[in-house]
């Protein structure tokens, strides 16, 4: 599995679209927000170059459930210590060539592209999620998404191949995957459902199971339609640490949003949902609660939103988003 970047390892660092790009990696205008606009006077915003793995999406493993795949870290002399190759199959074989990719986490596709010549990353893919957080996935046989789709945990958006520029042609198929951090190269460490990856792996590396064990469990039932009211659907979501988790639903029948910060059972804690429709005033319901705080729900038809809470000390709000 020799990785293309080995072959141009120690090039001057290139600066592209304001993104830093260490071993000559050339990624080209890369957009990245960290979603952290000013929050209400009274909230305390987690900042983006702060930001703790508490504060990370809820990240899976980028197969399909049930699946068992190995995860290596030293295959290729040009990797750093946080990129990964997962294969199923034999190693130095195409036997995973055309396997399901899916999403990591909830988000929104910023790139869909194939680099032949600029990164070698050939048929990738770049998911922006929350907090800042991007994860990437290259050299994929296909991509099945597209520049501005949204996507949830587990949403197709390629196959596992071993596209690259053609001076890398014997490639074996296996998917490169990293995470990083306001589209900042190298990339950081990756967890899969709250468990760090247990780096360094060498060849043929960890195994995990996706969705469950080592790869992570399925997420819980989204409570939005529950606590919200019929009609509403989840949206996004986002941790707090293992406090809870704050969602943001939409009805599409009377154009609302709403935003509800949940819990587990258990004794009363101060908490919080917040939401602001772009150009209205700021909602929000603060208290001691069991489990939940909310539903707040507000008239949103093709308005920017901000939405966050709290739980206790454990605080997140978002900027501007969700605009359509």
């Amino acid at each position: 599995m020799t990785h293309i970047l080995s072959s141009w390892k120690g090039k001057v660092i290139v600066a592209t679209g304001g993104v830093a790009v260490a071993s000559g990696l050339v990624i080209g205008g890369m957009v990245a927000t960290s979603g952290n606009a000013a929050p209400p006077k009274t909230a305390t915003p987690v900042s983006a170059d702060n930001a703790s793995a508490a504060a990370m999406p809820a990240f899976r493993l980028p197969f399909p459930c049930g699946q068992k795949w190995r995860g290596d870290t030293t295959a290729s002399s040009a990797h750093t210590k946080y990129e990964i190759d997962f294969n199923q199959g034999r190693d130095l074989s195409n036997v995973d060539e055309g396997r399901t990719v899916v999403a990591a986490a909830a988000g929104t596709v910023i790139r869909s592209t194939r680099h032949v010549n600029q990164s070698g990353y050939g048929n990738h893919v770049v998911v922006q999620h929350s907090g800042g957080y991007q994860s990437w996935y290259a050299h994929m046989k296909y991509r099945s998404v597209k520049v501005g789709q949204k996507v949830k945990p587990g949403t197709k958006i390629g196959a596992v191949g071993r596209t690259t520029r053609p001076s890398n042609s014997g490639m074996t198929a296996h998917l490169h995957y990293e995470v990083r951090k306001n589209g900042q190269y190298p990339p950081v460490a990756a967890y899969f459902s709250g468990k760090r990856f247990p780096y360094p792996q060498p060849r043929p590396g960890v195994t995990l199971t996706a969705c469950k064990g080592g790869g992570g469990t399925p997420p819980p039932a989204s409570p939005v339609a529950r606590i919200c009211g019929k009609g509403y659907k989840q949206i996004n979501s986002h941790a707090l640490g293992r406090a809870g988790r704050i969602y943001l639903g939409y009805n599409k029948a009377n154009k609302n949003n709403c935003v509800i910060t949940v819990k587990g059972k258990g004794k009363k804690v101060k908490m919080s949902a917040f939401l602001q429709v772009k150009g209205a005033k700021a909602k929000a319901d603060t208290g001691n609660f069991t489990q939940y705080a909310g539903p707040v729900r507000s008239a949103a038809n093709n308005k920017c939103v901000k939405w966050g809470g709290y739980i206790g000390g454990t605080k997140w709000y978002s900027g501007w988003s969700h605009c359509g």
